[in-house]
């Protein structure tokens, strides 16, 4: 009687290779997944709460509405903003060559700005020229003023009038330096006509008249200096 042998349960070759290559295989997805959990783990408490609690905000309260702000205003005679009256400033020489603005014309549009009239020379030796002198002390930088010759009827209204402005600068000598600032020739009894200069760091003003005929006055009116 023959005996049947048992089978051979050993794998063959091919087969203990496949077997070692799946194992291979499923280490190495286990450690793949192992890491991602530990980076997972890793990442999630430091990432931002995606729904932070609301942060409590102070009611907010509104003021009074204020009233419209009242406009500023200047009080009447405050000041001619265009410059200073030199009717208005110390007469340092000369106070006896102003003279009344003449009865004829002190009514007339033209002479009521502050008018200031000076009389003529005598054009006799030593009286040829007639001058009044304003402290200015430095302070402003130009000068202006209308000048207005009056003749009275009868005389020779059509002479020539001649009207000067001249500074007096004091030097660090203490000396006062002159220099003439403007001069008007061509003014009549029916014309005005502007005088000009500039007056910057002068101490004094003076209005210098001479006159063809010596029975007028010579008016300036709107005469003003201005600061710098």
């Amino acid at each position: 009687m023959s005996t049947t042998p048992p089978p051979d349960d050993t794998p063959a070759p091919g087969d203990r290779r496949k077997r070692r290559d799946v194992v291979a295989v499923a280490s190495m997805v286990a450690g793949v997944v192992s890491a991602v959990i530990a980076l997972a783990a890793w990442q999630w408490p430091q990432s931002p709460d995606p729904s932070p609690a609301p942060v409590a905000v102070p009611p907010v309260t509104s003021s009074p509405t204020a009233g419209p702000t009242a406009a500023a205003t200047v009080a009447p005679g405050a000041g001619n903003p265009s410059g200073t009256p030199l009717d208005a400033l110390d007469v340092a020489a000369g106070h006896a060559n102003l003279a009344p603005v003449p009865p004829a014309v002190r009514d007339r549009p033209g002479f009521k700005d502050r008018p200031i009239a000076i009389s003529c020379p005598s054009n006799q030796t030593g009286d040829l020229t007639r001058e009044v002198t304003w402290l200015l002390r430095g302070r402003y930088l130009d000068f202006r003023a209308d000048v207005h010759p009056y003749y009275p009827a009868g005389t020779d209204t059509a002479a020539a009038t001649y009207v000067f402005a001249v500074t007096g600068t004091r030097r660090k000598t203490g000396d006062l330096t002159t220099a003439e600032a403007g001069r008007q020739q061509s003014a009549t009894v029916t014309s005005a006509k502007p005088l000009t200069g500039g007056v910057g760091g002068a101490e004094r003003l003076t209005i210098r008249v001479r006159c063809g005929n010596p029975n007028g006055v010579v008016v300036l009116t709107g005469a003003t200096v201005t600061p710098p």
